[in-house]
């Protein structure tokens, strides 16, 4: 039996490399439109999106981060909402997107991003909004520089690594099964080449009213396809996952606004609450029957409870 188990793990390990082999000599490549500019950000190469306010009115403009494995197509939707009265920014995350993937994927090094973006795009005292993770680099700049923004609203995410019972510690990490290379590129690339596991993840997190067809999923599967781009998603998964402790969430003394849907798995009613109580905010707008990812699915009633939750100081 453990001959017979070896052999198997061999013939997985040469089938994963001969499929990345392949991969290599007959990349795909999609030609998807990416809006936007590149700026250095802490040493980064950060790609950023800016919508312009339809209606200029002085307000703090609003910078948008992303959550793990997505880039600033999430805020597509919801983004032109939002730059009714105000500017609004999206960044990639390194790692992510049409931003440069360069170590270390990190909450310290992500922080150090997004402050370099404030910085040369010369952004007063912004609201920063965090989607699911990026909850946690929004938390982690307003503890670290609470002058530097106005406020943060956290959409679907506590801005914890969501690591078990004890919630005083470092994030633990998560499955190791299959982070061994060539298996992990090997899946992964597998994954991103074809539609269908992109579109039902996407449904599946989105509900009714995400879009996609063709042209959308390839929107999310474009940035996996660039070189280097697997490698770099294996490798942050490989790392804890990062995020604030309970403990540091008390600390933080910025107005805070939450946004949460009752159909979402990872950030539902209770989360809400509990992450409200250590926020030290009544804030809270509940999306009823959206899921996780209803900044696409709804960018409508997303950005109405943007704005509902941001204090009237932001």
């Amino acid at each position: 039996m453990g001959l017979a188990l070896a052999a198997v793990v061999v013939l997985v390990i040469a089938a994963s490399g001969a499929y990345l082999g392949w991969d290599r000599l007959d990349p795909e490549r999609l030609d998807v439109p990416v809006g936007g500019f590149t700026i250095e950000a802490a040493g980064v190469s950060t790609h950023v999106e800016h919508w312009p306010a339809a209606r200029p009115s002085g307000l703090p403009p609003l910078v948008l981060v992303p959550g793990f494995a997505e880039s600033t197509y999430v805020w597509s939707r919801a983004a032109p909402l939002l730059a009714a009265d105000r500017d609004v920014y999206a960044y990639d995350v390194r790692g992510y997107g049409y931003t440069a993937r360069v170590g270390p994927y990190t909450l310290d090094a992500d922080t150090d991003q997004l402050a370099g973006v404030l910085s040369t795009l010369h952004l007063s005292r912004p609201v920063v909004v965090g989607h699911s993770l990026g909850v946690a680099i929004a938390l982690s700049l307003a503890l670290r520089d609470p002058a530097s923004v106005t406020g943060v609203v956290a959409a679907n995410g506590d801005g914890t690594p969501y690591f078990g019972d004890d919630r005083s510690g470092t994030g633990s990490r998560g499955p190791r099964v299959l982070l061994v290379p060539p298996v992990a590129p090997a899946v992964i690339t597998a994954g991103v080449r074809n539609r269908g596991p992109i579109r039902s993840l996407v449904s599946g997190q989105c509900g009714p009213g995400c879009p996609v067809d063709d042209a959308s999923v390839d929107r999310w599967r474009a940035p996996f396809l660039l070189p280097g781009a697997v490698n770099a998603l294996v490798e942050i998964a490989r790392e804890p996952l990062i995020g604030l402790t309970d403990p540091q969430e008390l600390q933080v003394r910025v107005p805070v606004g939450i946004v949460f849907s009752d159909g979402d798995g990872s950030f539902d009613r209770d989360s809400a609450t509990a992450t409200a109580s250590r926020l030290h905010t009544t804030a809270v707008a509940e999306l009823s029957g959206e899921r996780h990812l209803a900044l696409l699915g709804a960018p409508d009633r997303f950005a109405d409870a943007v704005r509902r939750v941001m204090p009237r100081s932001m």
